[in-house]
Formats: structure tokens, C-alpha cells, sequence
């Protein structure tokens, strides 16, 4: 009984240990791969795009499934799948070490795996690699049972996990290959039929890998041929041997060092042992060692051929290999056995770093969506451009896909377009055709130190009917008329477009380029928002007195406190910077009020933390680190509301570093008013280029009228921080 509840302890320990370590907020590149299949196709179409990718469908069908019954759209509860699913290797843990040599080493193989830094960032991870660790956990201890006491139940739970471990990591292979091959050597009772019976599985995915191995191999091939150095079958081992101590955040100096004197102390430990105390090892450990070390030389031969090295493709045997290791410890030296927490729990505070390092575009195309975006889905060309699971407002689909564009245009009033710069050839004759149904209100484009992440922003609108024309009757100076405004919508929120129409018409031929300007003021005149364009067609198009239907939308930034505002239009030169502008006829104005507005606030719940001071409310704020041209800066979204009147200018976010304290800027200027607010406001704060040389933890400020409001810490890191698994060879990088 005392070992089921330790058990027990050890997944509640694991549990609390990945929600605490996990980024709940971020997604990476792998993990957004993964969502963005998961949560935009069909199970068949799943499949049919991983023919050409590196991984079997399984987990993603899981995923996928995981998002039908929930409709989940946050990364944590993707990460709360991957911890659950994952979890139960713990158990697994202690019945293979306990199949192996007792309970007692069962303890500490469950002990160890909880506080392992490579099982709990692959626990965490939205990847399968935490369920293939479990599963092949399992298939280990059902295939060791085999050995012991076969029978019809064991054959039948071992053939169903080698098609749970086929279908969802190819590597696992290997593992089902050695235990096979071992059951042919030792034979035991009903060994014929389990392993006919198993073909069945083998010829399923056989036909599986007849479709999708050149695709997957060209794939993964092509990307994983960046690491300038193919590594030695010898160097594929040690890679795993120091990431399964330190984990794969670990720096590389430390795992190697680790590593080394880990494996040297064991080693002591088993020489230097008395040799009438050294108990035999059993059988058991033998067969775990020989289950272990072959998958592990034939990953490390593979890579003689194919640049297959990662740690993580050999999850399947970390149980099975981290039991044959403490074994004979635990059975001649007990206490040696807490060196192998040691690493690990120096290598665990590494992963926080994982919580600010987004992989989305560059800063100014994250803030303008946020800032400006609300709730509009986006349809990108390129998923490395898919934002949604680091800013879950945002749902990505894929331009690509003729039936989810169909859908978008369909279905939603107002989507972003995120398209590669580079391959705009591809999209420009789209959008130009689309603006005959919509109408443009934001436009950017992002540049990028990678040609490829490059990004052309574009927000569109759809055009509707309006509700009624106002006669409207203004003329301007070189015959430009206003005849009506249509009135489609009355009122706004933030984060949403604010659509008009307007008659126009002139009374004479035009030469010249003349952009109509929209513009969102308060009773002050302070700009809020503004939309600068064009009409199409262009005005020296138009024929003396033809009427034209210019539409026009105007987003509301989500900084925009509720209130009433002033609709202004007016012309100025195409290619001038808003200046000169085009007189009213008779000279008294350059603008014309064309109505009001109401903006209602958004009203939405506070999160948990919130914090009050004086008249204003702050949630906690979401700090990322972000790369641009110039180098990573911290960006920082603070969403606030007053109860009375409030000074925009008022706020100062300050990030305090060993290096001293630093201000950050708006990304966008807001207007200096007092406003009061029951709806949220969203504003982003950014920092100047941050250097450094090595991880710090620093605090962040979030201050009004110069009293602190919220204190939190955040990591800083230089660039070279990151996902780095091939650490192993920079001993033999080009220096």
C-alpha cells in the first residue's frame, strides 16, 4: 500500500511540476504545426497532409478529437492533453522496475522520471513524444511479462500497443523490432500466433509508410540537413545520455560535464563495490538492457545515412533505458542513485526560458493585430506565420486550402490575410479580385531577417448593403461631390470595423491621384483611428457626373475607450504624407464631419490577478520576447479600466535588469486623454534592443502616476537561448 500512495505522490509531483514549468500562453514551431493540422482538417485530411510530413497521424488524431469535444482554442489545454496522456508513464515507471528487480527500484525509477528534466518538457510539449514514452513504457513491461507468463490477454494488450506505437512516432519501430526479434529468440508459449497475429498491425502500417515514406523521409531530410555537421553514431549516444540527465534546455558545456561524471561516479560505484555484497542482477535487467541498447544502436547507425540524431526520436526507450541504469545501483548502493537527480534538478529552472521565446513574425505584425484585431481569424499562406496558438484570439487556416478560404469569406464578416512577401505573386491577383466584395483597412508590410518571413498584413472587410442614404450634398475644389452617406453601421466596438458608403461624384475630368482619407475623432479633435486610401476606381477614372459607391471600413484599436466620436473624410495628393489636404468649396475647411458614432466598451470579464489602485484596474500582464531586425526587445500587453476619470499618460512600464532600469514605449501612440472606461483597453508596451550574454531573470513594472501597480519577474536571454538539440557537435562547427 505505501508503494501504490508513493506512487501516486510521484504523478501528483510531475503533474504540478509541468503546469508550473510549461508556458501557457506560447506555442513553438512543432507544437503550432500541430495544432494548426489538428484544428483545421478532417481526420482523412489530417492523414493525407502528414503523408508528406515526418510523423504518423495518431497523436494528431488525437488532437484533433481532444478539439471537437471541447472546441478548446488556449495552447495550455492542448499542454493539459499532451501532461494527462503522458502521466501515466509514472506507473509504468514502477511496474517495469519492479518487473525487473522489485518494488524498491521501481520507487526510484518513478521517483526519477518525475523529476526528469527530458520527461517533463516532453510531458508538457504539444507533441506525442510524452505518450510514446508511456506507450513504450508499456509495451516493455507487457513484452517482459511475455517472457515470464505469457497468455492470450498479454499477447492480445502487447499487439494493440505496437499499433498505438506505429502510428504515432516512426522511431518506435525499433523498439517493436528488438522486442520482436528477442520473443523470437526465447520463444515462449503462444509466440506462433502473437506474432502472426501481429503482422496484421505491421502490414496496416506498411501500407501507410508505401504513401507517406517519401514524402516523410524528403521532409524530414531537407530539414533536419541545416545542421551543418552529420554527427557519429558514437555522438548520437552521447547526445542522449546527457539529454536524459539534463534535458534538452540544458547548456551544453553543463550536460556534457554532467553527463561524463555521472557515468564515471556509476561506474566507481559498481568497481569499487565489495564483492560479497554485489547481489546478482536478474534476468529482467538483462532483457531491459538488451531492449534498450538496440533501438539506441540502430537510431545511432541510421545516422550514418540520414541526419536522425535527436534525443527525443528515442522516447520510446527512456523508461526501459533509465531502469537497466539505477538497477544494479539500487541493488549494491542505494544512496548513489540520488546523483541522478542532481543534474536534472539543476537543469529544471532552465526551462522558464521556453515561456518568452515566441516564434510568430516580427514585433510590429503581433502588435498590430493585437492592438487593432479583436477576434478575426486569420487565413495565412505560409503556417509558419500562424499567431493563434501564442495570441489565442486569433485562429489561423490555410490560404492554401480552397475549401477553408471558402469558408472565411463565407462565414466571417471581417479576416486577416497574411501572405509571404516573397511569394506574392501567388496571392496579389486574389486580393486584388477580393476588394470587389470587401473593402481593405489596414495594410502593413513586416520585414524580416529571413526572406521567407516576410509578411504582408492585410485586413479586409466585407462590403454590405446600407441600411439608408442620407442626402449628403458637399463639393470640393477641383469638383469632387459628396451626394449621400450610407449608413451601414451606427455603432462599434473595439477590435471591430466600423463600415460606411458614400455617393460621390465630379463635375469635371480629373488628372491627378487623390486619396480619400477616413478619419475617428473624439470631441476634441484627437485622432483615434484612420483609414487612407484610394477609391477604386481611382478618381481620374471617373466620368463627369457618374455616381460612385465608395465603400469604406474603419478599424477600431482596442485601445479606444467608449464614447461618442466624429466621422471626418477629406482628399489630399496620392503619395503626399496627409498635407497638403483638398479645400471644402469656399475654403472654410480641408474636412468634413459626415456624423457620429458611438464606440461601447468591451465589456469582458477580469482575469484572475487582477489588481486595483486608485481609480483604475490592471490585469496581470502578458510579457514575450520578440526578434526583429535590430535584435530581441521585450513586448509587453497591459489591459486596464478606470472607474473615474484616468490619464492615458498616466501609465510608465518600466523592466528592471541587473544592467538597470529601462523604459518601454507604446508600439502605437495613443492620444494624452482622461478618459474613464468600464470596458477593457489593450495597449502594447515594447523595449528598446536588449543585449547580454547569458539568461537573466529581471522584474517588470507596471506603474500609474508613478505608484508601482504590478512587480513580476521575467527571464531575459540573449539570442542564441532556444530549442538547441545539436549542441553535442558545436565542438566541430566552422568557428
Amino acid at each position: 500500500m505505501s508503494m501504490r500512495w508513493g506512487v501516486m505522490l510521484t504523478v501528483f509531483l510531475a503533474f504540478w511540476v509541468a503546469l508550473v514549468l510549461m508556458p501557457p500562453e506560447l506555442a513553438q514551431i512543432d507544437e503550432k504545426h500541430v495544432l494548426w493540422q489538428a484544428t483545421s482538417y478532417g481526420a482523412i485530411e489530417i492523414a493525407r497532409n502528414l503523408m508528406r510530413d515526418s510523423h504518423p497521424p495518431l497523436y494528431y488524431w488525437l488532437v484533433h478529437l481532444w478539439w471537437k469535444m471541447s472546441g478548446f482554442d488556449r495552447p495550455y489545454a492542448y499542454r493539459v492533453l499532451s501532461i494527462l496522456l503522458g502521466l501515466t508513464a509514472l506507473p509504468l515507471a514502477f511496474q517495469l522496475g519492479k518487473q525487473a528487480a522489485g518494488p524498491r527500484v521501481g520507487m526510484w525509477a518513478a521517483i526519477l522520471l518525475a523529476l526528469n528534466p527530458f520527461f517533463i518538457f516532453q510531458l508538457f510539449l504539444i507533441r506525442m513524444y510524452g505518450s510514446v514514452i508511456a506507450l513504450g513504457a508499456a509495451s516493455t513491461w507487457v513484452w517482459l511479462l511475455l517472457l515470464r507468463r505469457p497468455s492470450p490477454r498479454r499477447w492480445l494488450i502487447w499487439i494493440i500497443l505496437q499499433g498505438a506505437l506505429l502510428f504515432i512516432h516512426y522511431y518506435s519501430v525499433l523498439l517493436l523490432l528488438a522486442q520482436i526479434l528477442i520473443l523470437g529468440l526465447y520463444r515462449p508459449r503462444g509466440w506462433q500466433v502473437g506474432l502472426t497475429l501481429s503482422t496484421l498491425l505491421w502490414s496496416a502500417f506498411g501500407f501507410w509508410l508505401l504513401w507517406a515514406y517519401p514524402g516523410s523521409l524528403e521532409n524530414t531530410v531537407r530539414n533536419l540537413s541545416a545542421i551543418p555537421v552529420r554527427p557519429r553514431p558514437w555522438e548520437v549516444l552521447e547526445h542522449f545520455w546527457a539529454s536524459w540527465l539534463t534535458g534538452p534546455l540544458s547548456d551544453g558545456h553543463f550536460a556534457r560535464a554532467a553527463g561524463l561524471a555521472t557515468a564515471l561516479g556509476a561506474l566507481a560505484v559498481w568497481i569499487c563495490k565489495e564483492p560479497r555484497k554485489r547481489a546478482p542482477l536478474p534476468v529482467q535487467w538483462r532483457l531491459i538492457g538488451m531492449v534498450s541498447w538496440l533501438p539506441l544502436a540502430m537510431g545511432a547507425g541510421i545516422a550514418l545515412r540520414w541526419p536522425f540524431f535527436g534525443a527525443r526520436y528515442f522516447a520510446m526507450v527512456l523508461i526501459p533505458f533509465l531502469v537497466w541504469v539505477i538497477t544494479p545501483i539500487a541493488l549494491r548502493a542505494r544512496w548513489f542513485v540520488i546523483t541522478f537527480l542532481v543534474p536534472g534538478l539543476i537543469s529544471l529552472p532552465a526551462m522558464p526560458l521556453i515561456q518568452s521565446f515566441p516564434d510568430a513574425g516580427d514585433t510590429k505584425e503581433i502588435a498590430a493585430m493585437q492592438i487593432l484585431g479583436g477576434e478575426d481569424p486569420i487565413l495565412i499562406q505560409a503556417w509558419w506565420h500562424s499567431l493563434w496558438p501564442e495570441y489565442p484570439r486569433f485562429r489561423s487556416y490555410d490560404w492554401n486550402d480552397p475549401r477553408q478560404r471558402a469558408i472565411i469569406l463565407s462565414q466571417h464578416p471581417s479576416f486577416w490575410f497574411i501572405g509571404v512577401t516573397l511569394y506574392r505573386g501567388n496571392w496579389e491577383g486574389w486580393v486584388a479580385d477580393l476588394q470587389r466584395t470587401h473593402t481593405v483597412d489596414f495594410y502593413t508590410e513586416i520585414d524580416h531577417f529571413v526572406p521567407e518571413r516576410r509578411a504582408t498584413v492585410i485586413h479586409f472587410t466585407r462590403k454590405a448593403r446600407p441600411v439608408r442614404w442620407d442626402p449628403f450634398t458637399v463639393r470640393w475644389e477641383n469638383g469632387l461631390q459628396l451626394q449621400a452617406i450610407g449608413r451601414i453601421d451606427e455603432s462599434a466596438k473595439p477590435g471591430h470595423p466600423l463600415r460606411i458608403a458614400l455617393r460621390m461624384s465630379t463635375d469635371r475630368p480629373l488628372t491627378s491621384r487623390w486619396t480619400l482619407f477616413l478619419h475617428l475623432v473624439d470631441e476634441h479633435g484627437q485622432l483615434w483611428s484612420n483609414w487612407d486610401a484610394e477609391p477604386e476606381p481611382g478618381v481620374q477614372h471617373w466620368a463627369p457626373g457618374q455616381t460612385i459607391e465608395v465603400h469604406r471600413s474603419l478599424l477600431i484599436p482596442l485601445y479606444t475607450p467608449p464614447g461618442r466620436y466624429r466621422l471626418q473624410i477629406g482628399w489630399y495628393p496620392t503619395g503626399a504624407p496627409g498635407f497638403p489636404r483638398l479645400p471644402l468649396e469656399g475654403g472654410a475647411s480641408d474636412s468634413l464631419i459626415i456624423g457620429e458614432i458611438e464606440v461601447h466598451p468591451r465589456v469582458d470579464p477580469a482575469r484572475v490577478g487582477s489588481l486595483s489602485a486608485g481609480p483604475i484596474e490592471v490585469e496581470p500582464p502578458v510579457a514575450r520576447m520578440v526578434q526583429g531586425i535590430d535584435g530581441w526587445r521585450l513586448e509587453v500587453q497591459v489591459r486596464w479600466r478606470s472607474r473615474s476619470y484616468a490619464r492615458i499618460s498616466g501609465w510608465q512600464v518600466m523592466l528592471r535588469t541587473p544592467d538597470g532600469s529601462t523604459p518601454l514605449q507604446r508600439v502605437y501612440r495613443i492620444p494624452d486623454a482622461t478618459v474613464v472606461t468600464p470596458g477593457w483597453l489593450t495597449e502594447i508596451w515594447i523595449s528598446p534592443p536588449l543585449s547580454g550574454t547569458r539568461p537573466a531573470l529581471s522584474v517588470l513594472e507596471i506603474l500609474y502616476e508613478g505608484h508601482r501597480i504590478i512587480e513580476r519577474p521575467v527571464w531575459i536571454f540573449p539570442a542564441d537561448t532556444g530549442w538547441v538539440y545539436g549542441w553535442v557537435f558545436l565542438n566541430r562547427f566552422p568557428r
